[in-house]
């Protein structure tokens, strides 16, 4: 199965790139590989992935927005994090609900778990528009 990508996007000459970091009027965009052209931009360089980035003016965005999920696993509702191959990381902030399935982490920073991707069900996804 495969996963909606969560995280925060914009869209640039009808592309959408994952938006890595975020300045007050300019956002950096991840470009991969097989992307081709980079899109106009302020200045570029390669990640150690081998990836692209490119910095943009939000004034350039053609849309800025970012993206959560939501997935059930083991009869319980999670935010969806980081997937990595087949295996995923899911969020949650009940004490009960981490000890029960023996997620890692404490009532303060929130409790997570890695867990093969095949084991989850897309419960939700939302897209909210970011304002430039």
């Amino acid at each position: 199965m495969s996963l909606p990508q969560r995280g925060t996007f914009a869209v640039v000459g009808s592309t959408t790139y994952e938006v890595t970091t975020v300045a007050h009027d300019a956002v950096t965009l991840r470009v991969p590989r097989d992307a081709g052209r980079l899109p106009s931009h302020l200045e570029s360089g390669v990640r150690r992935d081998g990836d692209s980035w490119a910095k943009v003016r939000k004034s350039d965005l053609e849309r800025y927005f970012a993206v959560s999920v939501t997935v059930e696993w083991q009869g319980e509702r999670f935010d969806l994090g980081r997937v990595t191959g087949d295996r995923a990381e899911i969020h949650s902030d009940s004490p009960p609900v981490a000890d029960r399935l023996g997620l890692e982490g404490d009532q303060y920073n929130g409790f997570r778990a890695t867990v093969p991707v095949a084991e989850l069900t897309v419960v939700d996804v939302r897209e909210k528009e970011i304002h430039v």
